[in-house]
C-alpha cells in the first residue's frame, strides 16, 4: 500500500495492545461505552488485540484496517 501523504511504500503489520481502543472526536476521560460519533474497536480486559495496519516510517502515519472487527458506535 502506498502512503496517502508521501506516496512511499507502507509496511504491513499489526497494531498490538491491550484493553481498549477507540476513535474519539475529542480527548476526554475514558468511558465504558462509546459516546455519540465515537467508534469502539476493542474493549477487552482479559486478552490483547491485533489490528491489521500499515506504517509509513517516512512521515510517521499508520493506517488501520478494522473491517474484521465487531465495533460499537456511540
Amino acid at each position: 500500500m502506498d502512503c496517502p501523504k508521501c506516496n512511499n511504500e507502507m509496511e504491513q503489520g499489526y497494531l498490538q495492545g491491550m484493553r481498549r481502543v477507540a476513535w474519539v472526536k475529542n480527548k476526554h476521560k475514558v468511558s465504558l461505552l462509546p459516546k455519540q460519533g465515537e467508534v469502539l474497536l476493542e474493549n477487552n480486559n482479559v486478552k490483547d488485540f491485533l489490528l491489521k495496519a500499515w506504517i509509513c516510517k517516512n512521515c510517521k502515519k499508520i493506517i488501520i484496517d478494522y473491517s474484521n472487527k465487531e465495533i460499537r458506535e456511540g
